[in-house]
């Protein structure tokens, strides 16, 4: 079953910040500027473990938060 993040993005939040995640192809991305954090999904299951997590340039942050209309403070 493929995971259908529209289902299930009104109680996703990252494990170790408490924002909100947004869906970006295999993966999910905190909304959080300060951790910038990456969780992989991998055979369609969301891997939200923050040890499991990668950190994004901000840049590539930032592209990521744009494509998906979410507010990034300047």
């Amino acid at each position: 079953m493929p995971f259908e993040y529209e289902k299930v993005k009104d109680i996703l939040v990252c494990p170790k910040t408490r924002c909100d995640l947004v869906h970006d192809g295999d993966c999910l991305v905190s909304t959080d500027p300060e951790t910038r954090l990456k969780y992989p999904i991998v055979d369609d299951i969301p891997r939200l473990l923050a040890d499991e997590a990668t950190e994004l340039p901000t840049d590539e942050w930032t592209a990521v938060m744009q494509r998906h209309n979410v507010a990034v403070n300047s």
